[in-house]
Parts: structure tokens; sequence; C-alpha cells
């Protein structure tokens, strides 16, 4: 799954929220410069569209520009919701706001405008699958399990068609083992094929039938 690193002081934006809801993995983390990072070249610096003109004015936002550029080769400015109420709030010429743009273009930053929280979101973790997919993704370390992990895992693992691999999948999406049995049905969610969930619930709701006489017992 694609990471998305946040920096702490955006964590408990909605735009998180978005970014796991498109499908990729966040980590929070202080970061120097930028909010949301997807690969070691490419970040993206979040401003309301307000601040983006107040940054204009005050000269914060080159001053931030000219810092995301030495830091990353892809630099982004996420520019969220409507810049002309704006612009006209603080009786702005619109051609300051098309020359910083410009100058921005100049210093290698891109400018991506959204709507709200949830179109950023979304943009970011879009990104981060781009990234992934052409192998510069971030990689963060995977913390060693405990026993009880291992246990958790081993149980899930157990059962017909899942293994360690599917195993994870299905605990990372609901949490614990008990959740996750009782939700079985939903398993598709996790990755796992209708045909595996159809053999699972005959494992699952099968009455026990101890066979005597060195039957076999019929294959799951």
């Amino acid at each position: 799954m694609p990471i998305v690193i946040v920096d702490e002081r955006e964590y408990r934006s909605a735009v998180v929220r978005h970014i796991k809801l498109s499908g990729c993995s966040v980590s929070a983390g202080r970061l120097d410069v930028g909010d949301y990072v997807v690969s070691s070249e490419l970040a993206f610096e979040r401003k309301s569209a307000r601040d983006f003109v107040a940054s204009i004015i005050d000269g914060r936002l080159f001053d931030q520009a000219h810092r995301l550029r030495e830091a990353y080769a892809r630099p982004v400015f996420v520019v969220e919701g409507d810049v002309d109420p704006a612009v006209m709030g603080r009786m702005m010429r619109r051609n300051a706001v098309i020359g910083a743009q410009l100058a921005l273009i100049r210093m290698g930053v891109s400018i991506l405008y959204t709507s709200n929280e949830e179109e950023t979101g979304t943009a970011i973790c879009l990104a981060a699958k781009q990234e992934d997919r052409s192998g510069k993704g971030l990689r963060v370390p995977k913390p060693k399990r405990s026993g009880l992990e291992d246990a958790q895992l081993a149980l899930l693992a157990a059962l017909p068609g899942i293994g360690p691999r599917r195993a994870q999948a299905i605990l990372e999406a609901f949490s614990t083992p008990i959740n996750a049995l009782m939700n079985f049905r939903r398993w598709g969610m996790a990755g796992v094929p209708d045909t595996t969930i159809e053999r699972i619930e005959r494992v699952l709701t099968s009455p026990f039938n101890r066979r005597r006489n060195g039957d076999k017992a019929r294959d799951v």
C-alpha cells in the first residue's frame, strides 16, 4: 500500500482521512519542510486560498517555495478553495496572483488547485500511488511483531486459502480476529476472492462431525 508521510501538525486534518479512504497508508512525523511527502522527490505544502493570497502579500510564499525546492526535486503547493474571493477580500489585483504563479514556475515549484479537503486527500493519495508504481514510493520499515500478533496472524492464516499475507491484510482491515471472523463475508475488501470466502463460510458454519472408522474428511 502506498505510504504518505504527514506532518504531525496536519495529522488531525480531514485531508488525512480522505488519504486513507483513497487507499493509502499514513505515517505521522515532524517534517521540517512540507506537509505531505509521497516520495524522496515529491512533497506537498497545503495552503488555504486565503493563506495563499496572504503569503503572496507578505512574501512568505517565496521563502517557503525556496525551502521546498531545496528539499525536494518536485515540490507542489496545494491551494485549497476559491482564490478569487480571497483576492477581492484583500483588495488585491488578480495579476499579482498570476505573477506569483509564474514566479513559482520559474523556481521549479508547481501549484495544484483543489476544491476542498476531500479533493486534496484524493489528489495526494493518487500522487503516492503513481510514485509507488514508478518504484519511487516510500518504504517504512515494519515494526517487529509481538507474540500476540503472531498468534493472531496464525489463527486467520490457518483458514483455507488465506495464508500469512492475506491474514495480515484482513487484520489491517478489521483490527481484531474476532471482528474479522464476525465479518468474514466482507473479506473481499481485503483482497480475498469470493470463492475463498465461500470455502471459509463452510468451515465456520458447518456443524462439527467427528468421523470414525478411518473415513477421510471431505476436502473443504
